[in-house]
């Protein structure tokens, strides 16, 4: 295995002014899969765009590096108006894409996670990357292959979340349309798994069935599941992402990760 802990600032200082870190788990090609080209996933982890999750972030690489995927997360910046957080995303997935035969990846098959505010980062934006990019010759390199949201923060108007709408749109009206991926929705919007916990007491697991009515308005392929319970921030439901609180251990949400596995396979 190769770990990566990049600073994406050195890559991108035109971009970039302050420190923003990528960190990466490849896999080492040996002889006995030699060549093979992978696809991968850019994990976003929530905090409310207050802090970066660590039960959001490593577990998650680990996990998703276990299915076959090259993984990668990215330590956004946090109390950053948009569109910070969303041009250190666009600078990730430049990164990632433009080094896809060193690190032996599928070309343009990265695909986003995100949790909570992570679900909101993720899912706004492929509505708004081409907004903050100045080259267009860029643009397939920045597009998400897929998106994968676990009890997403989708509509900052329709939603409750006041510290999250805060920390992203200081409550600018504007903004929080902006950046309310289910009013964005058209024809080149990635498709889509996502899921929720029916008594999330922290983010209203509406939010999945407004993006989802979107996406189904403009036939984009996708999957929803709501399990009947959960509390938020279950991260991967089951012992890794615990913190020794069994409330965070879930055997039947713990599955979503071998769904979301099989629904990007099968794109």
């Amino acid at each position: 295995m190769i770990k990566l802990h990049i600073n994406l600032k050195d890559e991108y200082p035109d971009i970039l002014s302050q420190d923003v870190y990528l960190d990466g788990l490849l896999y080492d090609e040996s002889f006995e899969y030699p060549h093979i080209l992978r696809k991968s996933v850019l994990v976003l982890p929530g905090g409310g765009y207050s802090f970066v999750s660590y039960r959001e972030k490593d577990p998650v690489m680990f996990a998703f590096l276990s299915k076959g995927f090259n993984a990668f997360s990215l330590s956004y910046s946090c109390f950053a108006l948009y569109p910070t957080p969303f041009i250190e995303t666009a600078c990730a997935m430049h990164y990632i894409n433009t080094r896809a035969q060193e690190f032996h990846l599928e070309a343009n098959t990265v695909s986003l996670v995100g949790f909570s505010a992570g679900g909101h980062l993720a899912s706004s934006y492929p509505t708004v990357y081409q907004k903050l990019w100045d080259k267009k010759e860029d643009f397939a390199s920045l597009k998400p292959y897929a998106l994968v949201l676990a009890y997403p923060v989708i509509s900052l108007v329709k939603s409750h979340n006041d510290h999250c709408i805060e920390n992203i749109s200081a409550h600018n009206e504007e903004l929080m349309h902006l950046l309310s991926a289910d009013e964005h929705i058209d024809k080149n919007y990635p498709p889509v798994f996502m899921w929720a916990t029916e008594d999330d007491e922290c983010v209203d697991h509406h939010n999945v069935l407004w993006l989802k009515k979107a996406l189904n308005e403009k036939k984009i392929k996708n999957q929803c599941i709501i399990y009947p319970h959960g509390p938020h921030g279950l991260s991967l439901a089951n012992e890794a992402t615990a913190c020794g609180n069994p409330a965070n251990i879930n055997e039947e949400v713990s599955n979503w990760l071998s769904l979301a596995v099989k629904f990007i396979q099968n794109l």
